[in-house]
């Protein structure tokens, strides 16, 4: 089994700056673009970089979280 790279935190602000990314991003729109976006809207909340930002958007949260939640699990065997 695969065990988790992130934290609960990390993953609770990955959240977060997918949800921000998700409400200002227009595909096609070079105004609302993953970068202006970034710039105008995540930078000022969550200081980290567009690389980061890119790493976050691309990343399964979902599967994450069910990763370190199989891991908390107690095996008997």
């Amino acid at each position: 089994m695969r065990k988790s790279r992130h934290h609960r935190n990390t993953l609770e602000r990955m959240r977060h700056v997918c949800d921000i990314v998700q409400e200002h991003y227009e595909p096609g729109n070079q105004a609302k673009s993953y970068y202006r976006v970034w710039r105008k809207y995540v930078y000022p909340v969550y200081p980290c970089s567009y690389k980061t930002l890119l790493r976050y958007i691309s990343t399964n949260i979902k599967k994450e979280e069910r990763d370190m939640d199989d891991e908390r699990q107690l095996k008997l065997f």
